[in-house]
């Protein structure tokens, strides 16, 4: 066994071997794979196989559509059959709303390029002969995807990764894991140790184990799901013989279950209710087994496909697979850089299944060579997880995200489990005067304020707090509105050295003492990794704010590029700062009541810090006037913060996130990671005419119009020229709004949202001074 390598690799299933084949793709030879038992040996050897296009999100929409692609090519590659049977997939409306459903998924298909199309009960009947029809209002098919041989398929990877030169171990088992003093990693194995430069764990359900080896707490936790095999069917078998294709893979949402043929038998599974978490705090001991099966909680689900399949009635049970699949908080992947430590990557937790293992094998590879993804992962990046994730947290939150697997997904709905777990000194405040909450990053955040308790509605269309939140914007336009926006992270810099530090990570002018400025942390590739504000306290002290999300991202960014032993400090004070935004017309009148300070333009111009005292405590107050208002950021000590905000209160709006959201878009200001991200450079976001795609501001047409962001964008010659970002309605204007990224188009714009097509026509957001918006905006 060889002593070093450039990346070891820990765990042989698909996603470790796709890794591995991906990295010698990408002309990196001197990789090592460790598998403890065999390959495809753990969740892989008992998955489904499903490998499926559909997703409402554009990241895992590419990265779906790289492994479909691969999948279909790999057999004439490596010489191996992955078994891809690319017979389509076909999902059930059996309610208009799942066809609401369907209809933002087709917008988000033409934007990212996968095929799909909309059938009619006819159409599936026709494609799905055994099926009764009976209340199906439609369905979505994308031709492309279907089955996969799961360990065939990691077989596969791993004979394109050796024929590109890694080597890849069976029976090695990886013991412990430490690093030395140059950044390199000492891998102890079960067959010796190994020196390596990066270390990637993709260690499935034995997640936690590997990241227990660093001092790391894993997200990623097994969920218990069940499928069986019948018996071979005669109907199969003469389709089979008559040259007929195989039917598509077919979902029901509403009953929870999937059909599919396998060979002349069927395979079904059912999402069987809430999730049953599984190796919570111990690891699997041993190979990888199923669990004894659970026929009865299959029942209820089974005699809903008895119904839609007649068929399955009388067919026998062949084989029933109870198994344990690595699941997250968030129903995305928890991949990339391991928080604090360098050259460590992870890739762990993947509810989609076998469909992502070439989509991620491919974007960490480049993560890992170039520094950078391609594309934007920040939805998948391990490093939204801070240390508030505990193990508990997360198995909770799984058996969430598995209940919801084929629930229909609503714009803007709040999942209610394991909630409150992080709460701003006013949370009791804020609830006691209306406040409906949504979860960031572990943090209740106020959304809007309900009025008479109502609680949320969610729709595709216009949901139930759109009044309110239309009343709040205006409030904040004519009079004073106060927000707590405590959620934020908040991070302190200081010392000898904190002023080079900072010029080495960000990209922008420091501020001078008592002022503040923005800026981004720059990807390898120069792509925007986050957005923060630098405020300077004094020489070589600042403090910088950035949103929940991007807290570990930032504080990640400064510990990396710190020099070792003298370093400034690098303190996280957001558990320990209060933040309210005061910001209107009337702004400067609210705060001028509760201080004594001056609070004039020649005492506190715009972008000035100044700590003045408000009641009786003492509060940083940034002069920031968001949106376009006069306004302020007060920083206060968590201790006070409700002293503060009693002080304040009288006479001001409350107003939550979804106002903040909506006079964002009014003001045509991007955010990360919708329009900055690593895709983006400054030059396109400033819409500069020399980049190849420009960042354009929009405005659709249509009362009832109600984008949701990744809706496809086509030009007057018909052409799709990009896709909308982040969109939503302007309360002020009456119109909906939207960012666009586009590539140079002729005429006229036009924007699809829920199957039709709505003249867009760009605003003055759009000009050469949304760069300078850019520059000196506010992280809110």
């Amino acid at each position: 066994m060889q002593d070093r390598a450039e990346v070891l690799i820990i765990g042989g299933g698909a996603i470790g071997c796709s890794i591995a084949y991906h990295l010698t793709k990408k002309g990196c030879r001197d990789v090592v794979l460790c598998e403890k038992h065999e390959f495809a040996s753990g969740a892989t050897a008992f998955a489904a196989g499903h490998v499926i296009l559909y997703t409402l999100d554009p990241t895992i929409s590419q990265l779906n559509r790289h492994s479909v692609d691969l999948y279909g090519r790999l057999e004439a590659e490596t010489g191996m059959s992955p078994g891809f049977h690319a017979c389509g997939n076909l999902r059930l409306a059996t309610h208009s709303r799942r066809l609401d459903e369907f209809r933002r998924y087709m917008g988000v298909a033409e934007a990212t390029g996968a095929e799909a199309r909309l059938l009619t009960p006819e159409e599936i009947g026709a494609l799905w002969p055994l099926m009764n029809t009976h209340g199906i209002l439609g369905g979505l098919y994308n031709p492309n995807d279907g089955h996969i041989a799961p360990a065939d398929l990691a077989q596969s990877l791993a004979a394109g990764a050796r024929k590109g030169g890694a080597r890849l171990y069976r029976n090695c088992e990886v013991t412990a894991l430490s690093q030395d003093g140059d950044g390199f990693w000492r891998v102890e194995t079960s067959q010796g140790t190994i020196i390596a430069r990066h270390v990637v764990a993709a260690s499935g359900n034995h997640a936690q184990r590997v990241a227990g080896m660093v001092g790391l707490t894993a997200q990623c936790v097994p969920v218990r799901h069940q499928y069986f095999v019948t018996e071979p069917l005669s109907e199969l078998a003469e389709r089979r013989l008559a040259g007929l294709p195989e039917m598509p893979v077919m979902r029901d949402p509403e009953d929870v279950f999937y059909c599919r043929q396998e060979g002349d038998a069927l395979l079904v599974g059912a999402y069987d209710g809430r999730g049953e978490a599984r190796f919570v705090q111990e690891p699997p001991a041993g190979t990888a087994e199923p669990f004894p099966d659970e026929m009865e909680k299959l029942l209820p689900y089974l005699d809903r496909a008895v119904e839609r399949v007649p068929a399955l009635g009388t067919a026998g049970v062949r084989r029933v697979v109870n198994y344990a699949m690595p699941y997250t908080p968030d129903d995305l992947p928890t991949v990339g850089p391991a928080f604090g430590l360098k050259n460590l990557w992870l890739a762990e937790g993947n509810p989609f299944g076998i469909t992502l293992a070439g989509g991620i094998g491919w974007q960490m590879a480049e993560w890992i060579l170039e520094d950078v993804p391609s594309i934007d992962m920040s939805c998948c990046d391990s490093r939204r997880f801070g240390e508030w994730a505990t193990r508990e947290w997360s198995a909770r939150k799984v058996e969430e995200a598995y209940e919801h697997t084929y629930l229909l997904p609503k714009p803007g709905e709040e999942l209610p489990a394991a909630r409150e777990l992080r709460t701003s000194p006013i949370h009791d405040l804020l609830s006691a005067r209306g406040a409906r909450f949504g979860a960031v990053a572990g943090w209740e955040r106020p959304n809007w304020f309900a009025p008479n308790g109502v609680v949320d509605e969610p729709s595709f269309y216009r949901p139930n707090w759109h009044a309110a939140v239309g009343a709040e914007c205006r409030a904040a336009t004519t009079g004073v509105a106060l927000a707590d926006v405590s959620h934020g992270a908040v991070i302190r810099v200081s010392g000898a050295g904190a002023t080079d530090l900072l010029a080495s990570v960000l990209s922008a002018d420091l501020p001078a003492p008592g002022f503040a400025a923005a800026g981004f942390v720059l990807a390898a590739n120069g792509g925007i990794d986050a957005e923060v504000s630098v405020t300077c306290e004094a020489e070589d002290r600042f403090v910088l704010t950035t949103s929940a999300v991007e807290e570990r991202r930032v504080l990640d960014a400064l510990l990396r590029a710190a020099p070792k032993g003298n370093g400034p400090g690098i303190e996280n004070l957001t558990a320990a700062e209060g933040v309210l935004l005061l910001f209107g017309p009337a702004a400067r009148h609210a705060l001028q009541k509760a201080t004594l300070a001056a609070l004039g333009d020649d005492a506190l111009p715009k972008g000035a810090v100044r700590t003045v005292t408000i009641g009786y405590a003492p509060a940083r107050v940034h002069r920031c006037d968001p949106f376009g208002q006069p306004g302020y950021r007060l920083h206060v000590r968590a201790d006070m913060l409700r002293h503060v905000f009693l002080a304040l209160e009288k006479d001001t709006t409350l107003i939550g996130a979804r106002a903040l959201e909506s006079l964002r878009l009014e003001s045509a200001i991007p955010a990360w990671p919708s329009e900055l991200n690593v895709e983006v450079t400054p030059a396109i976001a400033a819409s500069s005419p020399d980049a190849a795609q420009q960042l354009v501001h929009l405005q659709i047409d249509g009362t009832d119009t109600f984008p949701h962001g990744t809706e496809p964008v086509r030009d007057g010659t018909g052409r799709i020229v990009g896709r909308t970002t982040s969109a939503g309605w302007g309360h002020l204007r009456s119109k909906a709004l939207a960012f666009a990224l586009l590539t140079p188009w002729e005429g006229g714009l036009e924007v699809r949202v829920m199957g039709q097509w709505h003249r867009a026509t760009p605003t003055n957001g759009t000009s050469a001074a949304a760069g300078q918006k850019i520059m000196e905006r506010e992280t809110t």
